[in-house]
């Protein structure tokens, strides 16, 4: 939690992914309502792209998105 308490996987909601080319100015958004899920499976994208990831709890508070390095 922003606070620093420790925030139990029963109280997270998801994830919200979002992604965009590094010549585009708008975000393309994914909800993934599972909080146990880890992972998340693009078809196809070609070219250079900027994710970034946010955690919401099960009261709908977001976290900030923070940048991500898919493997």
């Amino acid at each position: 939690r922003e606070n620093g308490n420790i925030l139990d996987i029963t109280e997270l909601g998801g994830y919200e992914l979002r992604y965009r080319k590094t010549t585009d100015s708008v975000f393309t958004y994914i909800n993934i309502n599972d909080a146990w899920k880890n992972y998340y499976n693009f078809t196809w994208l070609d070219g250079t792209y900027i994710f970034q990831v946010a955690a919401f709890d099960t009261n709908g508070l977001y976290s900030n998105f923070v940048d991500i390095k898919p493997q």
